[in-house]
């Protein structure tokens, strides 16, 4: 090999060790995907408002959709977050086949980036009150202009946004397209990112351009807490703890003692929880009665399930408590997630430590003592005792005050025969 080649090929592995072994900085950045299925509920409007509070860090939020709708207030605020947020939102229908009708079609529209994927329909904004298609025009004519604002926002078609409340148009991901409604039509989430990279969107704070392509997905899942909240939002567990609540509560008020007004109070207080009511206060009662119960505990002695009932709720109380404080936070949602499975861990082994000591401290408190135990068992005298007099014995390790009622001698083996008094009768053992 000639001398003159070997600094090419040195350079030539130098190269190549640089290009296999150094990442690979394109700038794209992270983009987080949330997730939106089912009713949109308070858990719904929890988890996503939650999730976007640390969405500066990345460069956009992906959020894909499949809902029939769900209730109003959830939806706003959503809505809400997403508006005001700095960091552009896409709004993906997806997966194929799903939909994103009445509450799904206004987040779809508040959008930084509206996509669908086949076969999948928008549509049927109408509002729906106590069940019923509302005409109410103050509330119609308000949802219009909420969807023809957010329509114009974004450089869509503020006529078809408008068609959506007031004639409950349902469209598929072409027909979307061609009038305006959306941006993109992508099978996936990666072909939606090839799609969407370069594209100028527009949010409250200004035009904004997207490069996502080659950008990391970070999937947020919901937490324990959010879990929570999912499950006593659903529509038939809420109204299911509000019916028992209210029928539990009656019959405790009524025979008051066996805790009935506790329970019912508590499963009032999670069907509210369900229906949206304010979380702070929802957490702070439950708190409250939790404390109380393990302060009876305390006070009376013996009633285990109060001890096992209040830790319950004093766990499931903080959960609802502990989450993003307000304003700007500088810890992860996962720091959040650790900290309430944490809690519901340290409450678990506390209370189960202290139920344990509580268990042996009532199982000595109530053991019967000697002198109620049952009329029969042998010890020793302690000294001589002539009948009918009194002296002392040693039965079971202890020194008891007994009367004889035959003559025993000092060390002689006795029997008991009976108690009279708290004091133990006795007689020498044949």
């Amino acid at each position: 090999m000639e001398a003159s080649s070997k600094p090419f090929i040195l350079l030539s592995v130098l190269l190549l060790y640089a290009a296999l072994f150094t990442p690979i900085a394109d700038g794209r950045g992270e983009i987080m995907w949330l997730t939106i299925s089912g009713n949109i509920s308070p858990a719904t409007a929890e988890y996503i408002v939650t999730s976007m509070e640390s969405a500066r860090e990345y460069s956009a939020v992906l959020i894909t959709i499949d809902t029939f709708g769900g209730l109003g207030d959830s939806t706003f605020k959503i809505i809400d977050v997403m508006l005001n947020s700095s960091v552009p939102t896409i709004v993906y229908v997806y997966p194929p086949g799903g939909q994103a009708l009445s509450a799904g079609t206004y987040i779809l529209m508040a959008s930084s980036l509206a996509a669908m994927a086949p076969y999948t329909t928008i549509g049927s904004a109408q509002p729906v009150v106590n069940g019923v298609p509302s005409n109410d025009t103050k509330l119609i004519n308000f949802l219009v202009e909420k969807m023809r604002g957010m329509a114009r926002l974004h450089g869509r078609n503020e006529t078809q946004a408008a068609r959506f409340v007031t004639h409950n148009d349902n469209l598929g991901p072409e027909v979307a397209l061609r009038h305006g409604a959306i941006e993109v039509v992508a099978s996936d989430v990666y072909e939606l990112l090839d799609k969407a990279d370069g594209m100028k969107v527009m949010t409250l704070y200004g035009e904004t351009v997207l490069q996502t392509r080659g950008a990391r997905l970070v999937k947020i899942e919901p937490g324990f807490r959010i879990q929570v909240l999912q499950f006593l939002s659903d529509p038939l567990v809420s109204g299911l703890f509000l019916t028992l609540g209210v029928l539990i509560l009656i019959v405790g008020l009524s025979s008051p003692g066996f805790g009935g007004e506790i329970l019912g109070a508590v499963l009032l207080i999670l069907g509210l929880v369900g229906q949206g009511f304010n979380l702070n206060w929802a957490g702070l009662a439950l708190i409250i009665l939790g404390s109380v119960l393990i302060l009876y505990e305390f006070y009376s002695g013996g009633v285990v399930a109060a001890m096992v009932g209040g830790i319950i709720l004093l766990s499931l109380g903080l959960i609802l408590l502990v989450r993003a404080p307000p304003g700007v936070i500088y810890v992860s949602q996962e720091w959040l997630n650790e900290l309430q499975v944490a809690i519901g861990l340290v409450a678990a082994f506390g209370g189960g430590v202290t139920a344990f000591i509580l268990f042996k401290i009532l199982r000595a408190t109530r053991r019967k003592s000697y002198e109620l135990a049952p009329m029969a068992g042998i010890g020793r005298s302690v000294e001589d005792i002539e009948a009918g007099k009194l002296g002392y014995v040693v039965v079971a390790g202890e020194y008891r005050r007994a009367k004889a009622l035959k003559t025993v001698k000092q060390n002689q083996e006795i029997r008991i025969v009976g108690v009279e008094d708290k004091i133990l009768l006795v007689e020498p053992l044949e």
